[in-house]
Parts: C-alpha cells; sequence; structure tokens
C-alpha cells in the first residue's frame, strides 16, 4: 500500500478524532470517560490501526530495500568473478 495514503488518512483520522474529543470535552466528558463513547472508540480504533498499518508498510519497504541491496551485491560479485 502506498505510504503517503495511509499518512493522508492517518492525518484525517487524527483531526476527526480530535473533533470528536472537542466535543466530548465541550459536554464535559472526563477522559476516563471517553471509552464509553461509541464513537470515540471507533475513531480511536481507526486512529491506531492507521498507525500500525503505517509502521507495517515502513517494515515491509524496509525489507524490499535489503533485499535488491542482497541482490545487487550478488549480482556486483558474480560480475566480478
Amino acid at each position: 500500500m502506498n505510504p503517503e495514503r495511509i499518512e493522508r488518512q492517518l492525518k484525517l483520522a487524527e483531526s476527526v478524532l480530535a473533533d470528536c474529543v472537542a466535543k466530548l470535552d465541550a459536554d464535559k466528558v472526563a477522559p476516563a470517560d471517553r471509552r464509553k463513547d461509541a464513537k470515540w472508540r471507533r475513531l480511536e480504533a481507526d486512529v491506531r490501526t492507521l498507525k500500525r498499518r503505517a509502521i507495517a508498510v515502513k517494515g515491509v519497504q524496509d525489507r524490499e530495500a535489503d533485499a535488491l541491496a542482497r541482490k545487487a551485491g550478488t549480482a556486483e560479485e558474480a560480475a566480478a568473478e
């Protein structure tokens, strides 16, 4: 998946969550009681999911870069012989 797309989705989800938190704060809902609000739980889960997905995409990109470096090293060794 495209990391830029995930970052954009994450920023959007964080802004929607911030709006929800602002509304809950305006309604005098304590931070510990936010978990009782279904909308807040869903938005928090979306943010958490996107953060994990961004970390996973970064890991895959690093793994692929390492694999390409190993392949390039192997190709250079074969060419040198």
